[in-house]
């Protein structure tokens, strides 16, 4: 097996001729490669490297905090205005 052309170990198919293998590279950049198995036959397959992030809990707390905040003072802000009266004013 390679990945974009560098060697990156070996595997046997079973009797069925099917295999699976973990692809041990040096590939650390985000990006799209390409996989190749040559058993006779070349089988090539993207594989995509993505950065994954993921909210903490501070951060989680944060928006919560942030969302509560918000909502407290949009009805603080209504509770400011003159309430319109019925009719509209008809001066």
């Amino acid at each position: 097996m390679s990945v974009d052309g560098v060697p990156s170990g070996e595997v046997t198919a079973d009797s069925a001729g099917t295999y699976s293998a973990m692809v041990a590279s040096d590939v650390t950049d985000v990006g799209r490669y390409q996989v190749q198995a040559d058993c006779g036959p070349v089988y090539t397959t993207p594989l995509d490297v993505v950065l994954v992030s993921q909210s903490t809990g501070a951060t989680t707390t944060l928006l919560v905090i942030v969302f509560f905040l918000l909502i407290g003072l949009l009805i603080y802000r209504r509770r400011l205005l003159p309430v319109p009266s019925p009719g509209g004013d008809r001066r």
